[in-house]
């Protein structure tokens, strides 16, 4: 069968290759310049500088699959809880004090509890989205890693594996709108398929499918709820948290995290800070905290002033942005075959699924390229 995928980032690349794999033929078109989505990075005097901090499940979806596509060993260290400090609580497993260690270890164990620690490791898990057991109890195995190729390296793992097997990725051009069976660019191409899989944001996706069917449309997308954030991340001459994994605010649910001390082979020397202020804003469904999102940069900035101490006089390279998508939807999330009578699949992290982030973006992905001979058309 022929199949689009409209959207590069890690749902529609994983899709790609369970789909070619199945002996489709794909063809995957990318609005914007490159491939990976927000799950990407960009080398900048050696610092991998991406969009916001990411973690990803040991023997999760994702780890599972970049394993599998290169003979090269993937290297990775978890972020540890013993260098893991929740702001008015402390080390939150503490090596010299062994009944603080015991005791905190105890309180994690209930996982609705609504005591700090239980929160603040929540918070951590899943920067501010969805609870997730999966990721709450791999933070306490030590089972959220960072890898020493960056999110750039595990991306490429993908494109490489599509490029070998012959799927054709183009960025660039953007889907105007769809119907059963054929795709229209605004470049003026138009595009036959048998499935189309949007796997390119649940904006963008409820727009092409609201003229195929927009009650239904309507229906689906409305209940979503995004959350966003404002992020750093600045590369450092210097060790500005001693060697802390993270430090968390919870209160102002702000987040900072040292690459370089959880996985030192992304180099001994200096630090490699992501940081992040969630939510809070009119757009946001929690309690609204800030008048605007330059607010919440300007907060998070403080936060980093306070806890990683002198980092501005320090930095290498600093990346920044007031406000970005972190999560494309909470607890609601929509059916990956809400919309197969027409031909059309669902990917990404805001399809329903056991997972969150990363891992529901490439499990959605791969579902949905196993689902495509199901699909009318």
């Amino acid at each position: 069968m022929r199949v689009l995928v409209v959207g590069a980032g890690l749902a529609g690349l994983s899709c790609a290759l369970e789909a070619t794999m199945a002996g489709h033929h794909v063809v995957v078109l990318e609005r914007s310049t490159r491939i990976g989505g927000r799950g990407t990075t960009q080398n900048l005097d050696s610092f991998p500088v991406g969009y916001g901090p990411h973690l990803f499940l040991k023997k999760g979806p994702f780890h599972n699959l970049v394993r599998k596509l290169s003979r090269v060993k993937l290297a990775t260290s978890p972020l540890r809880l013993h260098r893991t400090e929740l702001i008015g609580q402390g080390i939150v497993r503490p090596l010299e004090d062994v009944k603080t260690s015991i005791a905190n270890k105890r309180i994690l164990r209930d996982l609705s509890s609504e005591h700090p620690l239980v929160e603040g490791c929540h918070f951590l898990s899943t920067w501010g989205g969805q609870t997730s057991a999966l990721r709450f109890t791999g933070l306490q195995k030590n089972n959220l890693l960072v890898s020493n190729e960056g999110w750039a390296g595990m991306v490429g793992r993908l494109a490489a594996a599509l490029d070998e097997v012959g799927v054709f990725v183009e960025c660039g051009p953007d889907v105007e709108r769809i119907e059963q069976g054929k795709a229209f660019l605004t470049d003026g191409r138009e595009i036959e398929t048998d499935v189309i899989v949007l796997a390119c944001g649940p904006s963008a996706a409820k727009k092409l499918v609201s003229t195929m069917d927009e009650q239904r449309s309507t229906e689906l997308f409305s209940p979503l709820k995004r959350i966003s954030a404002s992020f750093i991340e600045a590369g450092l001459d210097s060790k500005s948290l001693s060697g802390k994994h993270a430090v968390i605010d919870l209160p102002r649910r702000c987040v900072v995290i040292d690459y370089r001390a959880i996985q030192p082979r992304l180099g001994r020397e200096g630090s490699h800070l992501s940081a992040l202020a969630v939510g809070g804003l009119d757009s946001d469904p929690d309690e609204t905290r800030y008048a605007s999102p330059e607010e919440r940069l300007s907060v998070l900035k403080t936060y980093l002033d306070q806890r990683a101490s002198g980092w501005q006089d320090h930095t290498v390279h600093q990346s920044e942005q007031s406000k970005i998508t972190l999560h494309d939807a909470g607890q609601y999330r929509i059916p990956q075959q809400s919309f197969t009578d027409l031909g059309v699949l669902f990917a990404g992290s805001w399809v329903e699924g056991e997972h969150i982030l990363a891992d529901a973006a490439v499990a959605s992905g791969r579902l949905a390229g196993r689902s495509i001979s199901s699909v009318e058309y």
